[in-house]
């Protein structure tokens, strides 16, 4: 009787994986490896081929963009607002409410108190969730920049826009109601606030159905192909350990890898 081949579970992908591949997949490649790495405590190898052919552009299709609001000035909020989920892991975030409208859910607590979706194999931690004064559930994603003009333009922040869709998901898993939108707020924190904003991202069917085929293609891809431009390599942390062969441009930053890292392939 043949052996029965062994089932592996899909694999994980959190907001940040979305937000990776849509740059460059061989970045997300690399970062899994190092992960699981560190996990097994054996060299891992990246499964993308030594010959791979770059690509010039991300090979994952753009997230519904119409009805995103763009907003200057501080999030708005009201009295009966009040806070449900706040990471507690994550350091700088601002305080947004008075201690008398934080309510944080029991469930998700602890400094690694991860939202996760089983149906989608997701799971991720939002900067905040808010429950509106009307029952409505809204997840939020803090970001130090400053809100950046011509969103919608060729340098607009196209990935802030995959994580509040992810993000969306998330919520609606944790706390059992979909939201309309996800929010993307901006503090400013180099410019002490002058350009504060944030960006209203739907949440809806269409953006659901993306959200689904995105994460089915990143677990098709069996390549993770690199693509090198510039403003991928710049801020990559693989590029500024020195593990991409292919970048063209390179970062020596303040992240380095474990000695040994990455000679398996990477």
């Amino acid at each position: 009787m043949a052996a029965v081949a062994e089932l592996r579970p899909p694999e994980h992908v959190t907001p940040h994986d979305l937000v990776t591949y849509s740059r460059c997949p061989y970045e997300m490649e690399l970062l899994h490896a190092r992960h699981h790495s560190i996990v097994t405590g054996q060299p891992v190898a990246a499964r993308t081929p030594l010959d791979v052919v770059p690509l010039r552009h991300s090979p994952l299709f753009s997230p519904p963009n119409l009805g995103v609001i763009v907003n200057a000035g501080r999030l708005d909020l009201a009295l009966d607002d009040h806070l449900v989920y706040e990471d507690a892991g994550e350091e700088g975030l601002p305080i947004l409410f008075a201690p008398e409208q934080v309510r944080l859910d029991a469930r998700f607590q602890s400094p690694n108190a991860t939202l996760i979706d089983p149906a989608l194999g997701l799971s991720g931690r939002p900067d905040y969730v808010i429950r509106r004064g009307n029952g409505e559930v809204v997840p939020v994603e803090y970001k130090a920049t400053h809100l950046f003009v011509g969103y919608h333009e060729s340098h607009g922040r196209a990935f802030d826009v995959i994580q509040a869709i992810a993000e969306c998901r998330l919520a609606h898993v944790a706390f059992g109601q979909r939201p309309s939108h996800g929010i993307v707020m901006y503090g400013d924190v180099a410019g002490d606030g002058e350009h504060e904003g944030w960006v209203q991202v739907p949440y809806g069917d269409a953006e659901e159905r993306w959200l689904r085929a995105a994460i089915t293609q990143i677990r098709a891809d069996g390549t993770r192909a690199p693509v090198p431009v510039e403003r991928n390599c710049v801020p990559c942390t693989p590029n500024g350990d020195g593990l991409c062969r292919y970048a063209v441009a390179r970062y020596v930053g303040p992240h380095r890898a474990p000695a040994g890292w990455g000679t398996t392939g990477s």
